[in-house]
C-alpha cells in the first residue's frame, strides 16, 4: 500500500507557522545504495531563518530533496508544524512550500504572470509582495508596471531581483 493511500489531509492553514524538526533522517537515493544522509537531526523554529552549509557532496541538496518528498526517507522523519511529511498527500505536502532556485526561473510573459502564474491574487497583494521583498519601487519605474513585459529568462531586467518576489501564502521557503 502506497503512502499517498494511507495520507490524510492537513489542517486547511498547515503550516501555520513553519518549524521543521528532522530527527533521525536517513536517505538514500536507491534501495541498493549507500545513505547519503545518516541520522541527521535539527530542530528549525519558526520564522528562523538557517543556511545549511558543506562541501560538494555532503547532502545539502538532498535535505532539499526530503523536504519536498522527491526522495523519500528510509528511516527516521521529518515534521513541518508536527505533521510527518511522510503521511501527506504529496499536492498537499508541495503546494504549501516554495523553492526559490539559485538561478530565476522566468518566464516570457508579463510580471504579473510572472509573480501570480494562476490569476489567483488581486493587486493589492501583489504590491504588498512587492513591498515586503523591497522591489515596489524597482516595479513602479517600469512604465507599464505590473504589465510590464519580461523576456524568457529575464533578460530585460536585472539579475538577481528574479527570485525575490513570488506571491504566495506559503510559510516555508527554502533557497
Amino acid at each position: 500500500m502506497s503512502n499517498e493511500s494511507l495520507a490524510h489531509r492537513p489542517a486547511r492553514n498547515w503550516p501555520s507557522a513553519g518549524a521543521i524538526v528532522f530527527e533521525k533522517l536517513q536517505l538514500r537515493y536507491r534501495e541498493n545504495l549507500e545513505c547519503v544522509l545518516k541520522g541527521v537531526s535539527a530542530v528549525i523554529r519558526p520564522a528562523e531563518k538557517v543556511g545549511i552549509v558543506g562541501r560538494t557532496g555532503a547532502g545539502k541538496s538532498s535535505l532539499t530533496l526530503a523536504l519536498f518528498r522527491i526522495v523519500e526517507p528510509c528511516s527516521g522523519r521529518i515534521l513541518i508544524d508536527g505533521e510527518d511529511i511522510t503521511k501527506l498527500p504529496l499536492y498537499d505536502l508541495r503546494s504549501n512550500l516554495t523553492i526559490v532556485p539559485q538561478d530565476p526561473v522566468i518566464f516570457s510573459g508579463t510580471l504579473r504572470m510572472n509573480l501570480d502564474p494562476f490569476g489567483i491574487f488581486d493587486d493589492a497583494t501583489i504590491w504588498h509582495a512587492l513591498k515586503v521583498a523591497h522591489l515596489a519601487s524597482f516595479v513602479l519605474s517600469f512604465s507599464n508596471k505590473l504589465e510590464h513585459q519580461l523576456s524568457e529568462g529575464g533578460e530585460n531586467i536585472r539579475y538577481g531581483v528574479g527570485p525575490k518576489a513570488v506571491v504566495e501564502n506559503i510559510n516555508l521557503v527554502t533557497v
